[in-house]
């Protein structure tokens, strides 16, 4: 695939797409700009790829969980009808959830030049190495950066973003060799330090954890996966022991969730999101089929602040899955659900083509689904646009990769490595 599939007079729009996209995938992972710097690369690489989009929108195929995402969109986009306030204003809560429309456009365009894919993942890796650095410094005192504290993105972002970047590392690790695999493997451990020590994103925490085993599940054999995991409780046990920020993070939480359940004392973060959890369920249970469309969260949230039904007032109940319960009722639910599962289920159904590749999206799925149980990471701007740069960036592997299969008629395929 290139840019010969397309006309002359398209070539400065492609150019122009390549350029503010692969600055895009830099940004977003390096953590050090303003959302609204950031934005203007995503919004103007959307901008150039869509008359490339529509000149080429016969030849467009649509992978699992681009469908997915749309059939997601378009249920929030019904959900307008429905929601108890203006129709303006419920668009611009729909637009929170533009990535799943942005990213069929991304990966229809992005897959006619293989180097722009290559120099995106380039950018990304190169961002999200410095957003390393970066946090280093803060943590061990070595430079101050007005606003950050131990990373420049907020502990929920820098830990999405350095779990991506974990997973990167071990794949590369594991496809390549020489001293590209050392490095890797280093960097993928000063990674697995960096969040588990210097940052204090509990989220992070899981995010690093489950990356790591679903790394070791898909490259190891079931002995070899058993040893590991024991090896990596002993780890966790020593470094909990051993180090003193992960020991408190840890402890604190579990007194917070303590208070909780034997106190009724809502007053923490882990406290805070329970009880906005409590008063999702409650809101979906009221409203199964429906929810209260996707323009009405914040005014059922408040309603129900204001009745004393949720004790602790919010506009986001900080959890993508409850989300979409409270947005668009257990149809919601069940498409985000499904969202999630189709990029795993892609990436299985590649992994006998390209190993890298099919793990490399089961790795992206378990990433988002630890952090959408937690986290907003749809509605929030930051996770989502990493979330963007992956999954666009593996959807035009996957279907430059299909094309090719396709032209072939079944032979034997070599993929390119990471």
């Amino acid at each position: 695939m290139n840019t010969q599939a397309i006309p002359r007079w398209l070539r400065f729009s492609e150019r122009a797409f390549a350029f503010n996209y692969i600055a895009f995938s830099f940004v977003m992972f390096s953590c050090w700009f303003p959302t609204g710097f950031s934005g203007t690369f995503l919004t103007v690489a959307f901008l150039f790829a869509l008359p490339i989009f529509f000149y080429r929108i016969r030849f467009v195929e649509l992978n699992r969980f681009e469908l997915a995402g749309l059939a997601l969109f378009v249920w929030l986009l019904l959900s307008v009808l429905w929601s108890d306030v203006p129709v303006l204003e419920s668009f611009g809560y729909l637009s929170e959830y533009r990535i799943y429309f942005i990213v069929p456009v991304l990966i229809a365009v992005l897959a006619l030049n293989e180097k722009t894919q290559r120099w995106a993942f380039a950018a990304a890796m190169l961002g999200a190495f410095i957003a390393l650095v970066t946090s280093y410094g803060l943590g061990f005192s070595w430079w101050k950066i007005e606003g950050a504290n131990h990373s420049l993105g907020g502990r929920i972002y820098h830990g999405f973003i350095m779990s991506s970047f974990l997973l990167a590392c071990l794949l590369v690790a594991r496809e390549r060799t020489g001293i590209v695999r050392l490095l890797a493997a280093s960097v993928a451990l000063l990674v697995v330090y960096n969040v588990l020590n210097i940052e204090t994103g509990r989220t992070g925490y899981l995010q690093v954890v489950f990356v790591c085993l679903t790394f070791a599940v898909l490259t190891l054999t079931r002995f070899q996966a058993v040893l590991t995991m024991a090896a990596a409780v002993i780890f966790l046990g020593v470094f909990y022991l051993s180090s003193e920020r992960f020991h408190k993070q840890v402890n604190h939480t579990i007194a917070n969730v303590e208070k909780v359940v034997v106190k009724g004392n809502y007053q923490s973060s882990a406290g805070y999101r329970l009880e906005w959890y409590r008063g999702a369920i409650n809101i979906g249970m009221d409203h199964p089929v429906t929810g209260v469309g996707v323009g009405g969260v914040t005014k059922e949230l408040r309603s129900r602040t204001d009745a004393g039904e949720i004790r602790i007032p919010t506009d986001n109940v900080h959890s993508e899955f409850l989300n979409m319960l409270v947005a668009g009722g257990v149809p919601g639910l069940l498409l985000f659900a499904g969202f999630a599962m189709s990029i795993a289920y892609s990436g299985y159904t590649v992994r006998g083509r390209s190993r890298w590749l099919g793990d490399a999206l089961i790795g992206v799925a378990v990433n988002l689904v630890v952090a959408a149980f937690l986290n907003s990471t749809i509605k929030d701007y930051g996770e989502k646009h990493a979330l963007i740069v992956m999954l666009t960036i593996l959807g035009a592997r996957l279907l430059a990769g299909q094309r090719l299969v396709a032209s072939s008629e079944g032979s034997a395929v070599p993929t390119s490595k990471i």
